[in-house]
Parts: C-alpha cells; structure tokens; sequence
C-alpha cells in the first residue's frame, strides 16, 4: 500500500512523500508483560477452546465483530447521506431511514442486555459496550421523526426553517448525566455566550473563529473508538453553525485523521465548511489532501511507524487477535504514533489475553526496529500502550495544531474579532493559552466537564467569567448552537 500526502516542514517548504509499506519486523521492552504472558496457564486456553467451539457452532446468533463493524459502518454511510440530502433541501429518502431504524433494532436485539452486546471472533466471545451507539442511533431516529413530522403538517417549508422548529432540549435534555433541569440551565447560559461570539462579528466587522476538540467536547465518549460515531443532529447543527456564523471552523481531535478516525467518524462533509485535523493538529484535511507536519520526528521514525502500522493489520486479521480492533482506541495510527486499546473501560479483555496481545505488539516491533533505535514501547495507562517514533526534542500540543491551520488559511487569531475554544480536558488549554496569548480581549471558551480544578484553570486564562461557560455533556453544546440559528432564521424570515 502507498501513502501520498503532502508534508510540511516548519520552515513551511512543501514536500511530497510516498511510503511503501515493507514487512520487516522490537526487542521485549517490557518484562513484566512477558512474564504475565507466561503465566496464562492452561485454564486460559482450556477456556478459549471451549469459546472458540461455541463461537464456531453452538450459537450462530451471535454477531461477529466484522458482522458488527460492518453493520455500523454502513449506518454512518447513510447517515451522511441524510445529513446531504437535508443540507441540499432534498427529500428524505425513505429506505435510508429504514436502514437505520433496522440497526437500531439489531443493536437493540437479544444479544444486548444494560448496553452490553455479546460478540465472538473466531476464537473467542467478547461483550463490548455499546451505550452510545444505541442512544446516538436512538436521538436521531426522534430527530428525524420530528422533522418529517414537520414537514407533513407544513409541506412547503424549508428543512431549514422545519429543523428550527425542532425543540433539541425535548429530544437530548432526558440523556443529561445529571438532569433535565441541569441541561436547562447549562443551555441557557451557552446561549448567551454563543450569542455574543456570533453577534460579534458585526461589532468587529469580521466573523469569528470556531476551533474545538472531538472526542467528550463534541461528541459523547464511545467505548470503541473505532465505532465512536457522529449523529445525523449533531453534524447538521456544527455545520449550520459553523456556515452562518464563522470564516474558520475546525475540529482539532488526537486521534487520526484515518484508518478509522476523524474523516471516517464524522457525519459532516469532510470538504465543507469545518476542516479537520488529527494527531493534535500534525494532519489536516484540506482542500482535499491531507497535509502533514512532521516538525521533530525523523524519516526512519515515520517509515518505521508505517510499517508497524501494516504489522498490526496483519495482526488483527489473525483470529486471536481480531477483537483489538473495537477494544477501547482500538489501532490508530497518528503521525508520530500508534495508539493501541489493550483493555476497555469496564475490563472485558481478560488479564492474559491483553498481555499476550502486547507481547505480539512487541514482536511486531522487533520485526521493524530489531535495535530498538526508532521505536518505543509506552503503557500510558491500563486501557491503552502507545507506540512513539523518537523525537529531536520538540514537544507538540494542540496549540502548535491551531497555529499551522491560521497560517495555512492566510488568517490570524488577532484582533478584530472573536476566538472561540471548546475542550473537556487539559490537553485543549494550549488551544484557550495560544488564543489567549493572540486576542487577550477576544477569546472565549466553552469546556464540557465538572471537574472545578479545570474550570478555574480555563478562567484563570480568559480573566473574565462572561467569556467562559461550562457544561456536563456535548448535547447541551449542540442545543444551543440550534437555538442560535433559530434567532438567525428568525431575523431573516427563513421559510
């Protein structure tokens, strides 16, 4: 397979790459890992047998991980379609509505109980959460119902003037962490604060700038990355949003751009009004091509990453190892990583088979780095190890993403006008600390989380609590920017 894209270094000279994937094969990094694997015993595999039987042929219901993926994949191809069609002002296309109310259904058949959906590879059974697939699939399909709903009663109305009179707080306020009436009051006040940024650009005489993270900002945390996809509201809403009211709107997310990620994860057209980005803003899509800045990481890193990369496909395609695919992040390959779910968040994945997963993983290292020169192995946290290229010492955050996408469009951060920043963790305060930096007076921040510690933080660099909101879920985000364009369709008498 051949990779083409476009780099850019930081002295912003262009270069074209085209990495061939070669199968060359880490030294074992990690002892510990080696010696738990060692220690499965014979009750692991006595058990996995025994699995491998009833996957095979005592119960032939159960949904397969590739059945699985597929099934869901084909769903968010029809939900950008729906997302087209209403953008277009075409009609709704009876047979895509049915397809997702058909996944609904599956998901939601015999073999889900309390979100948990069982599952086999061929070796082994696996239950994977899938609370947020079912409720996202759930929202929408009240979401669509209302609009059609709409549109018999008022045939001749625009889709955009009948999503206008769709009430998001009725369909999302029910799936607040908290409350309804706490989603109330968190939306209103996000109203108002969204109220300012985009009254501001008649003040300043320029519309402002809308950057965000993905992944619990604006879109619900999913247990499978690989399957963490965006509802047909939410799309339709950031993009509306992000067409009336912003010259530059772009999701700046850590996890790829591809392979699953953001372009695949999305149901917004990935060439419209909102660019994308992955790897914390080293990859962007735009203008159709994939634009890349390796600052720091060295050609042996890159092209030993890649084929690290084609060693875990094949991984994954052995039947031992299928499940990885859908266990937490999954496999996502960033510009100076891999990222890899060895266990989900609420422990599937038995202790010996993780470890003997990792101990694979390592293998397939040794294969493409058998000095151990370019590659290291890292366990960040029990969910998921990462896989580094060597660095020359530059250390990159999101805030250095934000930076290449201005420059990039020939824009500036600078005043005049409004900077909007919305995160949910740490890793997004470079983003508020960078446009803070640039329009001290202009910045605003929305930030999805109750943890009091980031709130004060995120205050502490705007200065002025009138500039900040902060909110316990992404829904609360989207029905407010609804709300928003319901005042704009409202000025404008848009029917």
């Amino acid at each position: 397979m051949t990779d083409s894209y476009v780099t850019q270094k930081k002295d912003g000279k262009e270069k074209s790459h085209n990495h061939e994937t070669t199968d060359k094969g880490h030294a074992s990094r990690w002892s510990n890992v080696e010696e738990k694997s060692r220690n499965g015993g014979e009750e692991s595999i006595a058990k996995l047998k025994s699995t491998s039987q009833e996957c095979t042929g005592i119960n032939n219901s159960v949904q397969t991980v590739d059945e699985f993926k597929n099934l869901m994949y084909e769903m968010q191809k029809t939900r950008r379609l729906i997302v087209d069609d209403l953008l277009s002002a075409r009609e709704l296309r009876d047979g895509n509505i049915q397809i997702l109310e058909r996944t609904y259904e599956r998901l939601t058949d015999n073999q889900t109980h309390l979100f948990q959906r069982e599952m086999c590879t061929k070796t082994m059974k696996l239950s994977l959460n899938i609370k947020d697939e079912i409720l996202g699939l759930k929202k929408d399909l009240k979401y669509l119902k209302k609009l059609l709903q709409i549109r018999k009663s008022e045939p001749n109305l625009s889709w955009f003037a009948i999503m206008s009179q769709v009430d998001l707080i009725s369909l999302l306020a029910g799936y607040h962490p908290e409350s309804k009436e706490k989603f109330v009051n968190e939306y209103e006040k996000t109203v108002v604060l969204l109220r300012t940024f985009v009254n501001s650009a008649v003040i300043n005489g320029k519309k402002p700038i809308f950057v965000t993270d993905w992944d619990g900002t604006m879109k619900d945390y999913c247990s499978q990355y690989a399957t963490n996809f965006q509802p047909v509201y939410s799309a339709i809403g950031m993009i509306r949003f992000a067409d009336c009211f912003t010259r530059i709107s772009a999701v700046l997310t850590a996890g790829p751009l591809r392979g699953p990620g953001i372009l695949d994860l999305t149901a917004m057209p990935v060439d419209g009004p909102v660019k994308f980005s992955g790897s914390w803003g080293r990859e962007w899509w735009l203008s159709g091509r994939r634009v890349v800045h390796e600052d720091g990481i060295t050609e042996e890193g890159f092209s030993a990453l890649q084929r690290l990369d084609e060693e875990m496909k094949d991984l994954l395609r052995s039947s031992d190892y299928a499940s990885f695919a859908l266990v937490g992040s999954g496999v996502q390959r960033k510009v100076d990583r891999l990222t890899l779910g060895v266990q989900t968040v609420c422990h599937h994945v038995t202790t010996e088979l993780s470890n003997r997963y990792q101990m694979a993983v390592l293998e397939r290292m040794h294969r493409v780095d058998p000095n151990n020169a370019v590659l290291v192995f890292d366990p960040s946290t029990e969910l998921e190890v990462e896989v580094v290229a060597h660095s020359s010492g530059i250390i990159w955050n999101k805030a250095d993403g934000v930076d290449r996408l201005i420059k990039s469009l020939g824009d500036s951060l600078e005043t005049p006008g409004k900077v909007l920043i919305c995160g949910d963790t740490a890793s997004d305060l470079p983003m508020v600390r960078q446009a803070a930096r640039c329009n001290p007076s202009g910045v605003m921040a929305i930030f999805v989380s109750t943890r009091l510690t980031l709130h004060d933080e995120v205050l502490r660099i705007i200065g002025d609590i009138n500039r900040c909101c902060f909110v316990s879920c992404p829904d609360v985000i989207h029905a407010a920017m609804s709300q928003i364009l319901r005042e704009e369709n409202t000025a404008k008498r848009i029917f």
